[in-house]
């Protein structure tokens, strides 16, 4: 006899593929509805943060309480000696997979939220591990169960972190911000989570992970997502995890210092490298722990002497301190991003190819706010009470700066925003402060219309309307050589219409 009838096999084949399938991809969905059948609450076809009123996910709950029953009905089964079959097996312990992991994620969320370390789990752990031997210890003919009670804990914990990392930081209903989301799981947990828990865990950092996009929108928030929800292993014997999440992610500015300093930032240094050098030094690579990031921003402006180094990191995982030939281990992961077009860079020679096939395997691209709102237009409300929620907790007031900004949003409908995200944000703050907003853009937009209605009113001078012509061909140019070109005329002719053009 069989543990499973017809129906009971499709409804466990719909549990395991909901147990280990994207959360943020319409799949989810799909997913919940052949477990649930007639009992599915039809819903948005993705998940998305809201930024008002409850986070109700009635599918979910309905999920959860089905599989229990599931679970404790196929478990009293085998308490009466009937044997599962090799995949009734398989497909009863994803089950329990599902059914222990949601009976963690509450206190998991709750000792995130209240700020612990996630070291503190003796006790949660001892629940969890009785729980999983009661439902892993049936007779199943010597049949291994697939998970060690530890690293399934783990995992646990892992899912955990990055369903709220990528849930609650990358807002939006907008087809690119889902894809976003998405991108974001599968760079933590591969496209297949079951390959991921059972093989792939342990190996993630050897492989890169390149975001890039337009400034200001929010790479860094994606590469501390990614970071964050690394694997962390757990002792059963200490009852303690191998890190927090907090030490797991640490940033370098590539742009920021010169090329010598950056070494030294990365690589660290021996007493008497160099001038100032007066003790040895660890970098940021030494110091990254073992299942940590390293967080490398604008690395498209890296130095090439600093992208062999790096070159070498990437292909060997180890490094050298400068002054010493002593070769070190990297033991974390290189998060990378940039705002640059690195096809551009390359071609030009600017940056290494060889650096960018170690750095590609895994590309992650931010869309652009015109973008999303474009996608989207409903987001606008969205992102804006997320971030005036971090300012004004009071609903009334709140809703009072929302409609402040809304209005400003409304009336400059064509606005491109390149600042992106971070722009909003200080669209948001100088508000806040002084109810108003003039961006460069608008401002120069605003000079460019008075200039214009002077000629047409035939108030210029001839050197005036040099100088203003000459300036604008300059400004779309950026160079003055260029514009030279362009206007036929020599390189300080340029220069200096340029200046007279300006406010003195």
């Amino acid at each position: 006899m069989t543990l499973l009838n017809s129906d009971e096999l499709h409804l466990a084949q719909a549990i395991s593929q909901l147990t280990f399938c994207n959360p943020f991809l319409p799949q989810r969905m799909e997913c919940e509805r052949a477990v649930l059948g007639s009992d599915y609450v039809a819903s948005d076809t993705s998940w998305n943060f809201p930024t008002t009123g409850q986070d109700e996910r009635p599918n979910e709950t309905r999920t959860r309480n089905k599989v229990a029953s599931f679970v404790t009905t196929l478990r009293g089964r085998m308490a009466g000696k009937l044997t599962p079959g090799v995949q009734e097996w398989r497909l009863y312990q994803d089950a329990v997979v599902h059914y222990l992991y949601y009976s963690l994620e509450g206190d998991f969320y709750r000792a995130l939220a209240q700020g612990k370390t996630g070291t503190e789990c003796a006790g949660l752990y001892a629940r969890y591990l009785e729980k999983f031997n009661d439902l892993m210890d049936v007779p199943a003919k010597g049949r291994a169960c697939h998970f060690r009670a530890e690293h399934l804990f783990a995992c646990c914990y892992q899912v955990t972190r990055a369903f709220q990392g990528i849930y609650r930081s990358i807002i939006g209903f907008s087809p690119c911000m889902i894809d976003l989301r998405a991108k974001v799981w599968e760079s933590i947990f591969t496209h297949d989570m079951r390959l991921y828990q059972l093989e792939l865990y342990d190996k993630m950092g050897d492989i890169a992970t390149l975001i890039i996009g337009a400034s200001g929108t929010g790479k860094e928030r994606v590469a501390q997502a990614v970071a964050q929800a690394q694997y962390l292993p757990f002792n059963p014997t200490t009852k303690r995890f191998a890190d927090v999440p907090e030490n797991l992610f640490s940033t370098t500015v590539l742009s920021a210092l010169s090329p010598h300093l950056i070494e030294s930032e990365l690589f660290g240094h021996v007493r008497g490298s160099f001038t100032g050098a007066l003790a040895d030094r660890k970098g940021r690579l030494e110091s990254c722990p073992p299942h940590g990031s390293l967080f490398l921003d604008e690395i498209g402006d890296a130095d090439p002497q600093i992208q062999v180094k790096l070159l070498r990191v990437l292909q060997y995982r180890s490094f050298e301190r400068v002054g010493e030939s002593v070769p070190r281990k990297f033991r974390g992961k290189i998060i990378a991003a940039t705002n640059r077009d690195l096809a551009r860079e390359m071609q030009a020679g600017k940056f290494r190819e060889d650096f960018y096939f170690r750095l590609c395997s895994d590309v992650i691209a931010t869309p652009s706010l015109r973008q999303q709102l474009a996608e989207a237009p409903g987001d606008v409300d969205n992102l804006i009470n997320f971030i005036t929620q971090k300012f004004i907790t009071s609903e009334r007031d709140r809703a009072n700066l929302n409609a402040d900004v809304k209005q400003w949003i409304n009336q400059h409908r064509d606005y491109a925003w390149p600042g992106n995200f971070r722009e909003l944000e200080q669209c948001i703050k100088n508000i806040l402060l002084r109810r108003s907003y003039h961006p460069p853009e608008l401002l120069e937009r605003h000079a460019q219309s008075h200039q214009l209605q002077r000629i047409n009113d035939g108030l210029m001078t001839e050197q005036e309307l040099l100088d203003y012509y000459t300036t604008l061909v300059y400004q779309r140019t950026g160079t003055y050589e260029a514009a030279a070109r362009n206007l036929g005329i020599d390189r300080r002719t340029v220069k200096a219409r340029v200046a007279d053009s300006l406010p003195d």
